[in-house]
C-alpha cells in the first residue's frame, strides 16, 4: 500500500492542478489490472492527501488537493445495488470502474523487466545453494528433493507472484504438494507443532453456550429505571467497568499507529473507528443492567430513519446510515438505542457541524420510531447520540417531554487521550464513557 500512497502523493505534489481529481487518484491505484475496493482506495488516497498537505504552502494547490478526498455524503449508485459515499473519490471510483467494465482501461499485464528476471534468477540460485546445506540430518532428504524439483523450474517463467521467486517455500505450491508423504511430514512438522488439541472442558463449554443461548434471551426480564442523579450500578461494578476501559486505553497507548502526531494524522476514519472507538464502546457497554447492546459498524440503513423518511410518501427513500449503531432486540423487534458519527483524528469545522446536524436528526428518527411502538415515559427515555469530532467525544441525548416535544441535550464531552495524559484528563474521559 505504501508505494501506491507514494504514487498518488507524487501526483498531488508535482502534476499541474488541472490533472488533480478523484478519478486520476483512483486510476493510480490500479495494479495488475485490478482496481482495489472503494474502502481501500479511500484509505490510500486519504493517506496521500494528508501527507501532501503537510508539504504544500500555496493556498490554491492546498485547496485543490483537499478537494480530492475530503467531505462526503451518502447516495445509492444506480445499477450497483449497494451504498457508496458520494465524494470526489467515490465519483472517481465509479467513473474508473465503469471504464474498466467497458474494457477502456484494461491493459495487458506488463512482462517482468529484465532486471526483475535477473533478480528472480539470483534468488533461485541462492535458494539452490541453501538447499545444498541442510541444517539438520532430518532435512537432508527433504532438501535434496526440493533442490531436484527446483532444477525443473525455469526462472524466466516465474513472476513475483510465485513464492519461489522470493525464496519462499509455500505448502500451497506444486513443488511441496508433489513431495512424498514422509517428506511432506518433515516439511510440515513446524506447522503441526503449532497445533493443539482443544480440551474437552472447552468443547463442553461451547456446547453449553449454544444450547443455553436462546433460553438466556427468553428469560431476560427488562427492569425499569428512572433518572434520579444516582448510579444504577454498584461502586464495585463501576470500578470493574473503569478497569476495562483503562485496559483498552492502555492498548491504544501501546499501538504504534497512534504513538506520534504524524502517524495519528495518517489514520483513516475506518481505522479510527475500528482500532479506537469500537473497543472503547465495547468495554464501556458490556454487561448492562438490561442486557448487552449490540454495536454495529456495518453502516446499515437505520430502520427508524427509513420509517420516518417514508412516512406519507409514495417513492421509497433511503434512511440515514450512522457510522455506528447500538442495537437491541426486544419482543422480536430491533430497537435502535444509540447512534454515533465519527470523523478522522483530524476533523474540519464543516465536518463537525455536518455530523452534529446529522446526529440530532438520527436521534429524532430513533425516538419517534420507539414512541410509535411503546410510548416510553416522558423526560426519562432517551436515544443517545455520540459525536466523535477529532479527539473530542460529545455525548448527547434526545428525549420527549411530558407534552411530547423532543428535547435534545448535550450531556458531557471529553478528550480521547490517544497518548499518556494527566490523570484529570483520564477522569473526565472515564466519566463520559
Amino acid at each position: 500500500m505504501a508505494h501506491l500512497v507514494s504514487k498518488i502523493e507524487a501526483l498531488l505534489l508535482k502534476e499541474p492542478l488541472d490533472t488533480l481529481c478523484g478519478a486520476s487518484a483512483v486510476y493510480l491505484t490500479i495494479e495488475n489490472d485490478i482496481l482495489p475496493s472503494l474502502g481501500n482506495v479511500r484509505e490510500i488516497v486519504d493517506r496521500a492527501v494528508n501527507a501532501s498537505l503537510l508539504k504544500i504552502e500555496e493556498i490554491e494547490q492546498k485547496a485543490k488537493v483537499s478537494e480530492v478526498s475530503t467531505q462526503f455524503w451518502y447516495v445509492i449508485a444506480k445499477g450497483w445495488g449497494m451504498p457508496v459515499r458520494k465524494s470526489n473519490i467515490a465519483s472517481g471510483y465509479i467513473s474508473v470502474r465503469g471504464l474498466k467494465s467497458f474494457k477502456a482501461l484494461n491493459m495487458e499485464r506488463e512482462p517482468a523487466s529484465d532486471y526483475s528476471h535477473m533478480e528472480i534468477t539470483e534468488n533461485i540460485n541462492k535458494l539452490k545453494y541453501k538447499l545444498e546445506h541442510p541444517g539438520s540430518e532430518v532435512d537432508v532428504n527433504l532438501y535434496g528433493s526440493l533442490r531436484q524439483a527446483l532444477e525443473n523450474i525455469k526462472p524466466s517463467e516465474l513472476t513475483w507472484q510465485d513464492p519461489e521467486a522470493s525464496m519462499v517455500l509455500s505448502d500451497d505450491s506444486d513443488m511441496i504438494k508433489n513431495l512424498g508423504r514422509r517428506q511432506k511430514n518433515v516439511f510440515s512438522e513446524p506447522r503441526e507443532n503449532m497445533k493443539c488439541v482443544i480440551p474437552e472442558l472447552v468443547t463442553a463449554k461451547c456446547n453449553e453456550f449454544v444450547s443455553n443461548f436462546n433460553n438466556l434471551n427468553t428469560l431476560q426480564v427488562t427492569r425499569i429505571f428512572f433518572h434520579d442523579r444516582k448510579w444504577k450500578e454498584s461502586e464495585s461494578k463501576l470500578v470493574e467497568i473503569t478497569n476495562r476501559i483503562l485496559d483498552t486505553l492502555g492498548e491504544t497507548w501501546r499501538n504504534p499507529a497512534f504513538m506520534s502526531s504524524i502517524s495519528r494524522s495518517e489514520q483513516s476514519e475506518g481505522t479510527y473507528i475500528s482500532d479506537i472507538i469500537m473497543p472503547l464502546l465495547r468495554s464501556s457497554l458490556r454487561d448492562l443492567l438490561n442486557g448487552d447492546i449490540c454495536l454495529s459498524t456495518a453502516e446499515r440503513q437505520s430502520l427508524a430513519s427509513k420509517a420516518r423518511q417514508n412516512a406519507g410518501v409514495v417513492e421509497e427513500r433511503m434512511g440515514k446510515k450512522p457510522d455506528i449503531m447500538g442495537l437491541m432486540k426486544q419482543d422480536e423487534k430491533i430497537i435502535e438505542l444509540m447512534y454515533l458519527e465519527s470523523s478522522r483524528i483530524l476533523c474540519s469545522n464543516s465536518k463537525k457541524v455536518d455530523d452534529g446536524v446529522k446526529l440530532w436528526r438520527e436521534t429524532l428518527d430513533g425516538v419517534s420510531f420507539i414512541d410509535a411502538l411503546c410510548r416510553p415515559v416522558g423526560n426519562q427515555f432517551g436515544i443517545v447520540g455520540i459525536q466523535i469530532a477529532g479527539t473530542t467525544i460529545r455525548l448527547n441525548v434526545l428525549m420527549k417531554d411530558l407534552g411530547g416535544i423532543p428535547r435534545y441535550f448535550h450531556l458531557d464531552h471529553a478528550e480521547i487521550p490517544l497518548f499518556p495524559h494527566a490523570s484529570h484528563t483520564i477522569r473526565n474521559y472515564i466519566e463520559a464513557f
